[in-house]
């Protein structure tokens, strides 16, 4: 297993932020700005917690709308600062580099988490105490095992290792027992789903023509294989119809989708080992590459320009009427030109298993606030069930078992997002996330690169695994890690 201890000159380089440090204290917030400020009230309790988190990606605005209710519980406020990503990713990294108070809690996304063990608290004494979970109880064990253990549970001194074999029920003695601590509680899970036009599949003269040629019914595909023949059947570029998408642009989308056709042709979807073997260069890899780069120039399922497609542009693509089918991490709208469309989602195609990339946001406690068991106990209520069962109002994921029960089950969620919260919990259920790096952003570049070129059709899926393996390796080096050399 390799270990890998961030030192604090690697952490600041990382982040970006060295040479901001000596300014970095001038900024609201920062240490010297909240000197001697403790922020207590006369009753034991602070003013007021504070909490960084992502403006869109995490939805700010289903954390907005229970403000209200945590000052009730709590009598004091909790003040959200909002960031969008790229920028909420500098801040978090400066913040915890220059050892600030001034935010009590942090919201983490999975890639950045092996960079900040070391600044996050560890939560364990905090869930083992039950003055502390009278406000909420922390109910680990309703987590959805995928989401907790991926987002939350890390070994501190060995941050590339994922949880060995996670128990069905989160148990904070097992993990602890095993060397590994709770750095958070998840609170936003994004899995790659299937969305299709439920309009078009329902249609009489579509499901007619469809059992003509094939001789069975029209069916939304549940392996790769019903996703050629259905997505043939749909594809008319003389309507400016196809039948799916494909994210073949360079960036952590193309990585993302192969790594969900990797799991699917039966390869390990984290793409690489925690002892960090290139488990992408493989036969399921190749599988996986050449599927991708049939679906442009063999099946000719999915519209011109998906070579270099990102998220966005497939999103667009459907929501402008122009694919029946598309796979992504959010719920899709149609726009105002699409009459009479419907949209349904379901779990993303097979082949001969299933792994969708997914990740977790988690809601930290910063290692240096002044007030970490009040920031614990606001962790431990926003996450809650109930707060949970409220955010999905406001199209929250879920990161709880019994929030997706009920949600499945919620008539008036279902007439207002469809079938979503269904598919969206059997798919975390069956999700892979990311291998464990501090240096992901720039691992990820490295396969996006290669995978555009074979998407493309500039290099064979082997040449092109090839050449991510070198690129892989040489950017782990160059971060401290020790690579095996196959």
């Amino acid at each position: 297993m390799n270990s890998h201890i961030i030192s604090r000159r690697r952490f600041l380089n990382y982040a970006g932020v060295a040479g901001a440090v000596a300014g970095a204290a001038a900024v609201s917030g920062c240490t010297l700005g909240v000197a001697g400020d403790t922020h207590l009230t006369d009753s034991g309790r602070p003013s007021g917690l504070r909490a960084l988190y992502a403006t869109v990606e995490a939805n700010a605005a289903a954390v907005q709308a229970l403000l209200p209710a945590f000052r009730e519980a709590f009598g004091f406020d909790l003040t959200l600062d909002t960031q969008p990503y790229n920028a909420l990713q500098q801040k978090v990294f400066s913040e915890l580099a220059t050892r600030s108070p001034y935010y009590d809690i942090i919201i983490v996304d999975t890639p950045w988490a092996p960079t900040l063990t070391h600044v996050l608290e560890p939560m364990s004494q905090y869930l083992r105490n039950p003055k502390l979970n009278q406000l909420a109880d922390p109910a680990i064990n309703d987590f959805v095992p995928k989401a907790f253990y991926d987002a939350g549970v890390f070994k501190i001194d060995d941050p590339t290792s994922h949880y060995p074999e996670p128990e069905a029920v989160p148990n904070i003695d097992q993990i602890t027992s095993k060397g590994f601590e709770v750095l958070g509680l998840p609170i936003q899970t994004n899995v790659l789903m299937m969305g299709y036009r439920k309009d078009i599949f329902d249609n009489p003269n579509e499901q007619a023509a469809f059992r003509q040629q094939h001789g069975r019914p029209l069916a939304v595909p549940e392996t790769l294989d019903d996703l050629v023949t259905v997505g043939r059947f749909f594809t008319r570029p003389e309507q400016r119809l196809y039948g799916t998408t494909l994210t073949g642009g360079v960036g952590d989308w193309s990585t993302c989708d192969f790594k969900s056709y990797l799991a699917a042709f039966g390869g390990d979807g984290h793409m690489l080992t925690d002892d960090l073997h290139m488990a992408f260069d493989s036969p399921a890899g190749v599988q996986a590459l050449q599927f991708m780069r049939d679906l442009v120039d063999k099946y000719n399922i999915v519209p011109p320009g998906s070579e270099s497609a990102s998220w966005d542009d497939t999103a667009s693509m459907f929501d402008g009427g122009l694919t029946v089918m598309s796979s992504n991490y959010h719920t899709f709208e149609l726009s105002d030109t699409v009459k009479g469309g419907e949209i349904a989602y379901a779990v993303v195609p097979k082949g001969s298993s299933r792994g969708p990339h997914f990740g977790s946001y988690m809601l930290s406690i910063n290692k240096y606030s002044r007030f970490k068991e009040w920031a614990y106990q606001a962790i431990t209520w926003i996450t809650a069930a109930n707060q949970q069962m409220t955010m999905v109002e406001q199209e929250l994921h879920p990161t709880r078992t019994s929030v997706y029960n009920k949600a499945a089950n919620d008539a008036h969620l279902t007439n207002k997002y469809g079938n979503f919260y269904g598919a969206l919990g059997k798919s975390l259920n069956v999700g892979v996330g990311r291998p464990r790096l501090t240096n992901y952003t720039e691992v990820s570049h490295d396969i996006a690169v290669q995978v555009n070129n074979a998407v493309a059709g500039r290099v064979s899926p082997q040449a092109a695994l090839t050449a991510a393996a070198t690129d892989v390796r040489d950017t782990l080096r160059k971060a401290d890690y020790t690579v095996p050399s196959t």
